[in-house]
Formats: C-alpha cells, sequence, structure tokens
C-alpha cells in the first residue's frame, strides 16, 4: 500500500498522540526540509561516544521487501557533558565499502534526505538510513578521530499478494475519550511471520460512519476529510498497524486488492451519559506550578465522574480572575491571554493558552510568570450558553517569575497595498509587474525549463525528486485577467539524460536572473494557491552570484513555500551555512484564521529583508523571523551578515512531488492545479528605491463584463489596465445603486438585495472607464441537517421536513409543544426514502419525535427524540 507505507525517517511513531501538553506548552518544533541538518552550529570537540541504548547499537536488524528503514538515536557524546548541537559540526559519518571506511557523501549511492539523513522528535536527535543490504556504518570526530561502529542488519523479504486476513485483536476496538484508536495489522495468510511490508502494495484501507453503506478510500484521500498524519496514519509498535482520531463509530476494511481476502473492524466511539452535568477536577489536584520555561498544563475536569469528550469542549466556560473579578479567559483585552490554536507561538509575548489531547483533553497555559486563579464551568442543563450557577472547578497557579518571555521587538505588523493601489507609506516602489498584460512580460522574467539541474542522470526532479518539468508553453505560463497563471498538467516526458526516467507533469517556473536583483527591501507577492496532494507552489529568491559558493553556502530566502494537502498553513524559510549537505535551515509557518485558506481567496505574501533581519508576513500579519545572529556562511565566518549580503533573484514556480511533502503525488483529481498571482511588488525603504519610469495608461477593461451573484455573495471583478507597462494602474471601484451591490476597493462585489446594478472600474491616471453589469438574486434558504444519512430532519427556515431513508415503509409519530400526538404515513420518494413535512414552526416551539420503518429486516421504532426550533443546532447542508 505505497500510499500509506512511508520511510521512516523517525525512532518510532507515537499512535495516539495529538499533541502533548508538555511539548506544546513549549513551542513547536521547525523540522527541516530536503538537504538539511537540525542541529545548528557550535564548536564542542568529541572525546568519547556510547550507544545511547542496546537498542541504539551495535547491531540493530530490520526486515524489508528489497530494503528497510532504519534509525538510531545519536550516542552519548563525552560522557554526557556534550548534546548533539554542541558537536554537530565534529561529527562525520563513514560507510564501509570495499572492507574500507569512505566518508558517506564520497561513497556512491548516498543521498541526503533521499536514503540517510537525520531525524529529531521532541529534543531528541538522531541519523535514519535505507538500506537495501547488511550496512557498516561509523560515526567518526573530525578532530579527535573517536570512532562509533553500527550494523544494519538486513533481511530481504519477498512481496506477497493476501489471501486471508485473520484480526489480532478482534474486530470491535474501542476508542478513548479523544477519539484515539488503534487497530494492529491483521495475521496475514494464515502466517504470523509475514509482515506488513510484504503486503503493503496489496491491501487497501477503507472507512466509513457505521450508520453509512459508503466506503471512503483513504489512499491520497484528503479530500474525503481524512488527511494522513492528521487524523488517520500508521505506528510501528508492536507490530504495527493504523491509528485513528475519530468523532463517531465507524467501521474500517482492510481487503486486498487482487483477492476477495478482507477483514472490516468497528471503532466503536461511546456517547458518554450524562445527567447532572457536575464538574469534579480529573484527578483531585487544583494546584500546579510553572515549569522552568513557564508552561501549566492542566486536565480538563469530569463531568459526571468521566472525562469530556470532543464535543463537549465548546461548551465548557473558563474564566480568570483579575482584580477579585472573574472575566472571560477568552476575552484578551481582560483576561490578557491569547487563544494559540496551533501550540506555543515563540514569537509572541503574550500570554497564550490553549488545548492539548492525549488521551483525554486538557488545557495549558505559558508563561506563568505570576501567581493566578483560573477556574472552569459547565452548563447545568449540557447546552452551550446554559446557566453554570456554582458548577465550576477552580485552580491554583504558583507562576515561576524567571520563566522567559519572547522578545518581540521589531516584530510588528505591516501595512500592504491594494491590488490598484500600490503606494505605501515610507517606501518606494522599486520594481513591480502586476499581470494586467496578456502575455508574460520577457523584459523582466525568465522562463526556467527542463527536469534536470545538470546533464548528471542523477539531478533529476530539480534535485527533489519532484515530478514536473518546466516549459515556457503558454500551456503552463500564461497571463490573463490580470494574473500570472502557473499551471501543472498531465504532460509525460523523457529526456536526454535519462530516456528510461519519465517526467508525469508539465509546469511553470519563471525568474528575474539577471533582470532583477534586490538586496534589502521589501517584496509583496499577492497570490492564491491550488490544493492537492503532492502541489508544492513556491514564492522564492536565490542569489544572482553564488559568492560564497554552492547551495547553500550562498543562501536562499523562501518568501513563501506550501503544501497543497494542507490549506490552512504556508511557511517561509532561510537556507544558509555550508554547501549540501552541511547546509542548514530555519523556517516559520503562518496559520490562516478559521474559514481562510490559501486556496479560498488571494493572500499577499511579504518578506521584509533589512541588514540584520529578515521578517515574514501574510495579508500585513508578522509570523516569522530570523536575525543575524542566527545565520552564517562557512565561506565568510568573519562576515555575519554573509550570506545575505548579496543580490538575490526572484522566483516563482509550481512544483509537483518532492521531498517537501513526503513525495506526495497527486490524485488524478488534483490535476491540473494553478497557482495565479496578482501582483509582484518590489520596495525600498524611503528615497532610496528607483521609482519606475512614467508611462501613460491607455484603456481599462473589467472582467468579466456582465456576472450574476446571489444575495450574501460575493464576486471578484479584475480590471486589466493598458498599457501593460503604465507607471499607474491603480483604479477606483464605483457602484452605481448602492443597495443592490457593494464594491470594495478591490473590485470585490456583494450582493445585498435582489436587482441590477453596474459597476465602474476608473484609472486614476487618464479617467478611463470600464464596467461590469451585476445582476443580484435572491439567494436560495440555507437546509440544515439534524440527524444522520438514515433519518432525522431537516430545517429549512420555519419549515421542518422529516426523512428516513433506505426503508420499505415508514411512519412518523410527532407532538409539537406537549400537545396531542400526532401519527402519519409519511410519503415515499423513491429509492426506499421517505419523508414528511412539518411547517410554520416558531422560535421555541419544542418537536418531540420517533419514527417506526422497515429497513428490510423487519419493522423498528426508534428512540423519542427532542428538537427545538431555534435552539437544536444541526449541519448545514452541502
Amino acid at each position: 500500500m505505497n500510499g500509506f507505507d512511508r520511510p521512516a525517517s523517525r525512532h518510532a511513531r507515537k499512535v495516539f498522540l495529538l499533541f502533548l501538553a508538555l511539548i506544546m506548552a513549549a513551542g513547536i518544533s521547525l523540522m527541516p526540509d530536503s538537504k538539511t541538518r537540525v542541529a545548528e552550529a557550535a564548536g564542542t570537540s568529541v572525546t568519547s561516544m556510547t550507544y545511547f541504548s542496546s537498542n541504539d547499537g551495535p547491531v540493530i536488524s530490520k526486515s524489508g521487501v528489497g530494503s528497510a528503514s532504519y534509525g538510531f538515536v545519536m550516542p552519548v557524546f563525552n560522557g554526557g557533558a556534550a548534546t548533539w548541537n554542541d558537536v554537530a559540526d565534529d561529527i562525520g559519518v563513514k560507510v564501509k565499502t570495499g572492507g574500507n571506511w569512505v566518508d558517506i557523501d564520497s561513497a556512491g549511492g548516498y543521498v541526503y534526505n533521499q536514503n540517510w539523513g537525520h531525524w529529531s522528535d521532541s529534543g531528541i536527535y538522531g541519523y535514519w538510513f535505507m538500506v537495501s543490504q547488511t550496512t557498516e556504518i561509523q560515526l567518526y570526530s573530525k578532530t579527535s578521530g573517536v570512532t562509533l561502529n553500527y550494523t544494519l542488519q538486513f533481511q530481504n523479504i519477498n512481496k506477497q499478494t493476501i489471501t486471508s486476513m485473520t484480526p489480532q485483536q478482534g474486530t470491535q476496538i474501542t476508542a478513548g475519550y479523544t477519539g484515539g484508536a488503534g487497530i494492529n495489522y491483521p495475521t496475514f495468510n494464515n502466517d504470523s511471520a509475514v509482515p506488513y511490508a510484504a503486503v503493503a502494495d496489496d491491501l487497501k484501507v477503507y472507512i466509513k460512519s457505521a450508520n453509512s453503506s459508503t466506503w471512503t478510500d483513504l489512499e491520497n484521500n484528503a479530500a474525503s476529510g481524512w488527511i494522513y498524519d492528521n487524523n488517520f496514519g500508521q505506528f510501528t509498535e508492536g507490530g504495527g498497524g493504523f491509528w485513528f482520531t475519530v468523532t463517531e463509530s465507524v467501521n474500517v476494511k482492510f481487503e486486498s486488492k487482487t483477492s476477495s481476502a478482507s477483514v472490516v473492524y468497528t471503532i466503536v466511539f461511546n456517547q458518554p451519559s450524562r445527567n447532572s452535568y457536575v464538574l469534579s477536577s480529573f484527578d483531585g489536584t487544583t494546584t500546579f506550578t510553572a515549569g522552568t520555561n513557564g508552561s501549566i498544563a492542566i486536565p480538563l475536569p469530569k463531568i459526571d465522574g468521566t472525562p469530556a469528550i470532543g464535543t463537549e469542549l465548546g461548551k465548557f466556560v473558563y474564566q480568570i480572575n483579575v482584580g477579585g473579578q472573574w472575566v472571560a479567559l477568552s476575552d484578551s483585552s481582560l483576561s490578557q491571554f491569547v487563544y494559540a490554536n496551533n501550540g506555543y507561538n515563540n514569537m509572541s509575548d503574550a500570554n497564550q493558552w490553549g488545548y492539548w489531547a492525549d488521551y483525554i483533553y486538557g488545557l495549558w497555559f505559558q508563561p506563568i510568570q505570576t501567581d493566578m486563579q483560573i477556574r472552569i464551568g459547565y452548563p447545568l442543563n449540557g447546552q452551550t450558553g446554559g446557566s453554570v450557577g456554582s458548577n465550576y472547578v477552580t485552580y491554583t497557579f504558583i507562576g515561576n517569575p524567571d520563566a522567559p518571555r519572547p522578545d518581540v521587538s521589531g516584530q510588528e505588523d505591516i501595512t500592504v497595498g491594494t491590488p490598484s493601489n500600490s503606494s505605501i507609506d515610507g517606501m518606494d516602489l522599486f520594481w513591480q509587474d502586476e499581470f494586467n498584460g496578456t502575455a508574460l512580460d520577457t523584459s523582466k522574467w525568465n522562463y526556467e525549463t527542463g527536469y534536470y539541474i545538470t546533464d548528471d542522470p542523477n539531478s533529476w526532479g530539480w534535485g527533489n525528486a519532484e515530478l514536473e518539468h518546466y516549459t515556457s508553453s503558454t500551456q503552463n505560463v500564461f497571463v490573463q485577467g490580470g494574473n500570472l497563471n502557473l499551471k501543472a498538467i498531465s504532460d509525460p516526458k523523457s529526456f536526454p539524460q535519462d530516456p528510461t526516467r519519465v517526467a508525469p507533469y508539465s509546469s511553470g517556473k519563471i525568474n528575474t536572473k539577471g533582470k532583477l536583483s534586490l538586496e534589502y527591501g521589501r517584496v509583496d507577492i499577492r497570490a492564491k494557491l491550488p490544493t492537492g496532494n503532492g502541489l508544492w507552489p513556491a514564492l522564492w529568491m536565490l542569489p544572482e552570484d553564488s559568492e560564497y559558493g554552492a547551495w547553500a553556502a550562498s543562501g536562499e530566502i523562501d518568501i513563501m513555500e506550501a503544501k497543497g494537502r494542507l490549506p490552512g498553513t504556508t511557511s517561509g524559510a532561510v537556507h544558509f551555512g555550508g554547501q549540501w549537505p552541511v547546509n542548514k535551515y530555519l523556517a516559520g509557518e503562518y496559520h490562516f484564521s478559521e474559514g481562510q485558506t490559501f486556496a479560498n481567496d488571494y493572500h499577499v505574501y511579504s518578506m521584509v529583508w533589512e541588514e540584520d533581519n529578515i521578517k515574514w508576513y501574510v495579508d500585513g500579519k508578522f509570523f516569522f523571523k530570523v536575525s543575524r545572529s542566527q545565520w552564517y556562511s562557512v565561506a565568510a565566518p568573519n562576515n555575519p551578515n554573509a550570506p545575505f549580503d548579496k543580490p538575490f533573484y526572484l522566483i516563482m514556480n509550481l512544483a509537483v512531488g518532492g521531498y517537501f511533502d513526503g513525495s506526495l503525488s497527486p490524485d488524478a483529481s488534483d490535476i491540473p492545479a494553478t497557482m495565479q498571482v496578482d501582483y509582484v511588488r518590489v520596495y525600498k525603504e524611503g528615497n532610496g528605491g528607483t521609482t519606475p519610469v512614467n508611462e501613460p495608461v491607455t484603456g481599462v477593461t473589467v472582467t468579466p463584463s456582465a456576472t450574476q451573484v446571489e444575495v450574501g455573495k460575493s464576486v471578484q471583478l479584475n480590471a486589466s489596465v493598458t498599457s501593460s507597462n503604465a507607471t499607474n494602474k491603480n483604479v477606483t471601484w464605483s457602484v452605481s445603486n448602492s443597495s443592490i451591490a457593494s464594491v470594495n476597493a478591490s473590485g470585490l462585489v456583494t450582493g445585498l438585495s435582489a436587482g441590477t446594478a453596474t459597476v465602474t472600474a476608473t484609472t486614476a491616471d487618464g479617467n478611463k472607464t470600464a464596467v461590469s453589469t451585476i445582476t443580484v438574486v435572491p439567494a436560495p434558504p440555507v437546509v440544515y441537517i439534524i440527524g444522520d444519512a438514515v433519518r432525522g430532519l431537516k430545517k429549512s427556515g420555519n419549515n421542518l421536513q422529516f426523512y428516513v431513508n433506505g426503508a420499505t415503509f415508514a411512519d412518523l409519530h410527532y407532538k409539537i409543544n406537549n400537545g396531542p400526538q400526532l401519527n402519519v404515513a409519511m410519503t415515499a420518494t423513491g429509492n426506499g426514502n421517505y419523508t414528511y413535512p412539518v411547517n410554520n414552526v416558531q422560535p421555541g416551539d419544542t418537536v418531540e419525535y420517533f419514527f417506526t420503518y422497515n429497513p428490510g429486516q423487519g419493522a423498528l421504532d426508534t428512540p423519542w427524540q427532542t428538537y427545538v426550533h431555534g435552539v437544536t443546532q444541526g449541519t448545514q447542508e452541502q
């Protein structure tokens, strides 16, 4: 099952871990990507090395199909007096070849981060190797000559197809309170000696709700909501298996691709029984002391004696005592605490809090420097917003006055321009491309083409095992509607370096080398990114001349990189240090607010580069900073600014596959994919830049010229100003009838009421105009579902429609506001489905109901259900 069977670059995978409390409170580890070492530079020499444990050498045995992945923890250095961070630059790796020890970079066949590298897990470091035969490895000190040898014993296993599967643990598994559950691999082919690796290519995994009949294929299917390493994945302990995080009872099916062999498991998620909703401390502990970093982690109180589940988290009430008054923890203006959804943000000096989950749910707080009291309450009726009364548990925090608080000087947000106005106070526009023409401006941009870095066949995939070749074709690079489009399509092609290797996709990549380079300043790029497995959009910079040596000794600046399967996150980074493989890497992530992704709207990705620091922003919001003290170049040890003191040029591309996101391949539905760029603007501070040469505007067009939008919805209009080299391409937007539609400064039109209006774009230079006719139509009513795939009701306004699916007959029994019980036959709508309407329900009305129906095995009565109009929450119908 190749979509899941990934090389293990860590020593072991934890099964049910979402976020450990202390790890969350301590911050998020930034993991390196391709060709990157973990540790920072230091100067300690190694005088001794011993194995970390008996599991970490001298002999490590594994088996696998063709190859196996090995991992071991770094040895104990200098009797424990030195850490990996201290000695990293003194440690080298050798491989025994032909009876001789050879440096791994010279041994042939070893590529860093492809078949060997470093791993890091919660502050523990180690090496990993992928080998296909028994291999001897030696760690050595470059200064003292001290060595430590490892033997990686390998036993090859032949691939098999699956003829039978027998569960090892029974077919019913009960999930924990956070929804975590693990399923061990079954016994394959009635032989416990057959490992998962032998049959992985023949195994498919499916999942479905226990109340559904439709199976979902989990392999590379993020669109289904099941995302690998997010809410399901694999573990290696105890023979290995799959782990899941569920919110309801589900069925999981393992099935052979080649035979009828299959096994179905049920993961039962038990809804706890609640009566009085009384809280009690989890284990009797209500006083907590902050650690050295100021972190405190507490388990949530029990409700009626059992832990809380995920659907109950939003009902808790969190308060903090401020000056003798209890105030909401979520009100940051009063509580002085900020909610951190993605763990502790060490670039913020705010008091922060959030959730953790490790079998149970809890809260973390950091940094707690002073004593304080927190209390947690729960509504006595179990309903969101209900009265809590005295149903609280109060906690006392003992602060650590010496706990560190991050230095946030120079981390303020910045102002960004608009699509129609590039001006920013205090900044001079140095260079720009608004992409308002009909073709790429080759006076500003170069095409990059091909699939290989050099003539070396091993340099395929741009050194990152990417799957796309780049072209200058208008299929892959084109300007349309005021946007640059970089498009990846299915377009297999081979190249002379290795005619047997096929690049299955083509895409677009452009740069400004030799036409624009920047040393210090600011870059703003407004772009909309695609989603999909294995998609890798990137906006980045490389040095015009590699004066400090090959990558990454001369540096790299990543303005924005994204993983297509994770549309809520982008990142920024710098690469520096020495030439690969002794390069270094620092990165930070930006997490979009709820409801926002990099795909559902355009966002401005900014990088501000100063002599002593580089900072990153999204839509003007600061999220990451690297200071001069953190970077260096081995080629210029006495130059604190190197390598980021030379001119760099811009690059934009849409890659497919590659190491950045675990060498994932896109699904068929993910291709074609397009990255759209609205503008690229380069600024210099004050008056130090060069204003572009003035060229007048000759005209403007608006697309679309006519369109329809629903009330409450929006549509984006785009103004294309000619000529393409016009200096001032700013436009203003206006609407003929502001009661029908509104338009903002970016040309985003929102429908207000039914009717027709005209939106006009007017150029600031020359007052040229163009219009678009907007027809606003009423929005369809929103339908909410209270029920499941089999039975329930749908609410639209004040009307209810009860439904039963998959039955031979169905009756509805109901009463409103405790009135007389009505018993009605539901109306058949085809395919075994039945409905019955109850209209004109008023806010506050209580409807009690149950169904009698025959799903095919005999008639049954469902339990009574209660619906309160305007109170009972449902799920919006898609």
